[in-house]
């Protein structure tokens, strides 16, 4: 495991090295996301996939897709001139800061752990489930509690004031560690059941409210958990990849014209609406090979056209600030709005007049890390910049396996913490250090209010014949 780990971060090395010095720009973009996807397959079965889920999301949206947007969706494209989606910059502008940036991000995401204690996967990992399995006999209810909880904040959110609401979705991401902690408690008579109802309620919130963020981000985040362990053939586990990538395709293809139907006809039936415009994607009456049928799909998954504004943007226009907007923004994360009301929000309202001088209203998008990362430092220090967020998140995401040494159970609160990381590529590093900071002080809080949730208590029969020595030998090896 850990020889094929050095293997795909020396293949990434020589692409980004490669960057440097040749233009070659194609190539390299789909060699990066064939090393990323093969990263995740690999691993997938092993050990948890989420850095290589967040750099394989990156090397796409950042990397493959404005160099489909370069080659099919340019000004030769009709629906790209009406809607003003082909790229701003030229390719090898664009490709000679964002391909070494992107790439280096990977390499410190993903470079491997070098000993046991933290590591994501093998022996270490293996260990940690057994003894998560262990804590959680006996104790099913946990999950049970952490799934009713957190769906009755998420019909809370809107009724409570905006400085709490994070609270709560913390809370409703908590329903999704209940899901986890279900999943791998003992097998019991509703488990099933409760599985496949939490997933129907999920599918029903994301049908009735045209956002599939949930469905598709959490998913990625939590896909790997129901794969360690098992043993899985290469192509099985490359066939289940690509089948879940193309579920995710069609709902991104079908999701414009899905939200626009439930918006002029609110009473239509939602799960019928979505499953007519399925099977007409399906069909193939809208051409389906067709590149026209998938723009809107490019249109969603194109971080890179953003990026490009910011590029186009600076230094021609404005100078680079040298990260004096993005350290406020960075500050933001360490101090609480009580004690600076004023602090900026995550978001890309704001990112997106500063970075691109382009106003959004009643919709979201945002610039990135990469933007921000160019505007603040140009090419070179972007690139310097990119790389040591990749080797915050590996540490913030190192240290939950550090603690699951001594707490096991943190490991399943993953989902909780990292969610919002998933798709940080498109949003801002506000997000990241939100999600990785706030989320874990409130996973602390939990821990010292109800620490029951992360070490359960346990309770043994004893035998008349068993000495209180042996009593405590068994616990301490719990």
């Amino acid at each position: 495991m850990r020889f094929t780990s050095y293997i795909w971060s020396v293949a990434l090395m020589i692409v980004f090295v490669l960057s440097l010095v040749s233009n070659w720009y194609d190539s390299l973009v789909y060699l990066v996301n064939i090393i990323a996807l093969l990263m995740v397959i690999d691993k997938l079965g092993k050990g948890i996939v989420l850095r290589e889920i967040i750099a394989l999301h990156t090397a796409f949206i950042c990397l493959l897709m404005p160099l489909v947007g370069y080659l099919v969706y340019n000004t030769t494209n009709g629906l790209s001139l009406l809607w003003i989606r082909y790229m701003p910059v030229d390719k090898n502008i664009y490709f000679s800061y964002c391909l070494p940036a992107v790439t280096g991000f990977c390499i410190l995401l993903c470079w491997p752990v070098k000993n046991e204690k933290g590591a994501d996967a093998g022996v270490f990992l293996q260990k940690t489930l057994e003894r998560i399995k262990l804590n959680l006999k006996g104790n099913k209810s946990l999950g049970i509690w952490l799934i009713v909880v957190g769906i009755l904040m998420f019909f809370l959110v809107p009724y409570v004031p905006a400085g709490l609401q994070y609270i709560l979705n913390l809370l409703y991401f908590s329903s999704f560690t209940g899901l986890l902690y279900v999943y791998l408690s003992d097998k019991f008579i509703y488990r099933t059941i409760i599985l496949v109802l939490f997933g129907l309620f999920t599918i029903v919130l994301a049908l009735r409210s045209g956002m599939f963020t949930i469905i598709a981000y959490m998913g990625m985040t939590l896909f790997s958990f129901f794969f360690v362990g098992k043993k899985i053939s290469f192509i099985r586990k490359t066939l289940t990849f690509f089948a879940a990538f193309f579920v995710l395709v069609v709902i991104q293809s079908v999701k414009p014209a899905y939200r626009k139907t439930i918006t002029l006809n609110p009473g239509v039936n939602k799960a019928e609406v979505f499953g007519d415009l399925t099977m007409k994607q399906l069909s193939g009456s809208n051409n389906f090979f067709s590149p026209d049928n998938y723009f809107f799909l490019y249109y969603r998954a194109n971080q890179g056209y953003n990026i490009a504004l910011v590029m186009r943007r600076f230094p021609g226009v404005v100078p680079f600030d040298d990260g004096a907007y993005l350290l406020v923004k960075i500050a933001a994360a360490f101090v609480p709005r009580v004690l600076w009301p004023d602090k900026p929000e995550a978001g890309g309202i704001a990112n997106m007049k500063y970075y691109a001088n382009f106003t959004i209203k009643s919709w979201s998008t945002n610039v990135g890390p990469v933007g921000e990362a160019y505007a603040s430092f140009g090419i070179t220090g972007g690139i310097i910049y990119m790389m040591l967020l990749g080797a915050f998140i590996r540490f913030a995401y190192k240290r939950v396996f550090v603690i699951a040494g001594k707490i096991p159970l943190i490991i399943l609160w993953i989902p909780v913490m990292f969610y919002q990381v998933t798709y940080s590529a498109e949003n801002d590093t506000l997000q990241i250090l939100n999600s990785v900071i706030k989320s874990s002080f409130f996973i602390f809080i939990l821990y010292k209010l109800v620490p029951h949730l992360f070490k359960p208590v346990k309770k043994f029969n004893v035998e008349p014949t068993q000495t209180r020595k042996g009593v405590v030998d068994h616990l301490q090896t719990q």
